[in-house]
């Protein structure tokens, strides 16, 4: 309680001092939120989208934790953009530790790569309650480390072939194929193993001009079911804003490491000249309990 108590006001003067400082050189964005989980409140102010030395810089403090992030684009001639990333989360309520994580994203011809790893010795709610409900299924230990790795091919116009797997307190591989149906539907088909898990996968996805929505199924050991919704301009403010509307729902009762049942629905309301300000209502739930985020977020001089 005394390291919190002295950690919160000088890391919460630090962020905002940096992000004034660092806003004057690009268009740094603040944002805002409070959210509820019973029984944590946690209150969080952020700066990020900070150009230092071309590396993209975010701070956050709140009270149950202080987190630092780092972004860097790597032209690479001959074979694209490595996108590298970095954040440390220090935390200081409930069990206090640390959780790191790093990852790296690029492409290689046709295929696409992505790899991230993560390592900590605080679990997860400590440094957000809500998180534990995500749609990307988070470990809940209260240690651990995890390496997620996927690779994308494009055998053709139509055709996309996908490996992926988590090697971790529940290690898991899967294999898939995606064919376009059409230009609004495509179609996946593969198969899934792992601790806990075998089975086929199956699944199907529709996009439209204003939201996109996809289906999977896996059907095996342990069935299960994951749904998704994006709508960033489903319902419509005027002729040049709307409402952003976002949703998931994930039951994956072979999951052990972390919930297996999560859902989420977010809402991104504009707010100020076009392009500066957004208030944010986040739901969060599943397995053991459900929690609400509000928040605004803003860019000085976005719209400009």
């Amino acid at each position: 309680m005394t390291l919190r108590r002295i950690l919160f006001p000088v890391l919460l003067s630090a962020a905002l001092s940096v992000g004034v400082l660092g806003g004057t050189a690009s268009a740094a964005t603040y944002d805002f939120s409070v959210s509820y989980a019973a029984p944590a409140l946690t209150a969080r102010v952020g700066v990020s989208n900070l150009n230092l030395g071309g590396n993209r810089l975010a701070f956050s403090v709140s009270n149950r934790a202080a987190t630092i992030g780092l972004r860097r684009n790597l032209p690479l001639t001959a074979l694209g953009t490595l996108q590298l990333g970095l954040n440390v989360a220090g935390v200081y309520a409930g069990q206090t530790g640390i959780r790191l994580g790093a990852d790296a994203s690029g492409s290689l011809g046709p295929v696409a790569l992505n790899v991230a790893g993560s390592a900590w010795n605080a679990p997860a709610a400590a440094q957000d309650p809500l998180s534990v409900w995500n749609q990307v299924a988070l470990p809940t230990s209260s240690s651990g480390a995890q390496l997620d790795a996927s690779a994308r091919y494009r055998l053709s116009r139509d055709v996309i072939v996908s490996l992926g797997g988590e090697l971790g307190l529940q290690s898991s591989a899967v294999l898939s194929g995606e064919y376009r149906l059409s230009p609004s539907w495509s179609a996946r088909l593969g198969a899934r193993g792992g601790v806990g898990v075998l089975g086929a996968v199956a699944g199907v996805t529709y996009r439209a001009d204003a939201l996109t929505l996809s289906a999977d199924a896996l059907l095996g050991r342990e069935s299960g079911v994951t749904l998704s919704l994006d709508a960033p301009a489903l319902i419509a403010l005027n002729a040049e804003r709307a409402v952003d509307l976002s949703a998931y729902l994930a039951y994956e009762p072979w999951r052990t490491a972390a919930l297996p049942l999560r859902y989420g629905l977010d809402a991104q309301v504009p707010i100020g000249p076009a392009d500066t300000g957004a208030l944010n209502v986040g739901l969060r739930g599943g397995n053991g309990g459900l929690g609400l985020r509000v928040g605004y977020t803003f860019t000085p001089g976005g719209g400009e």
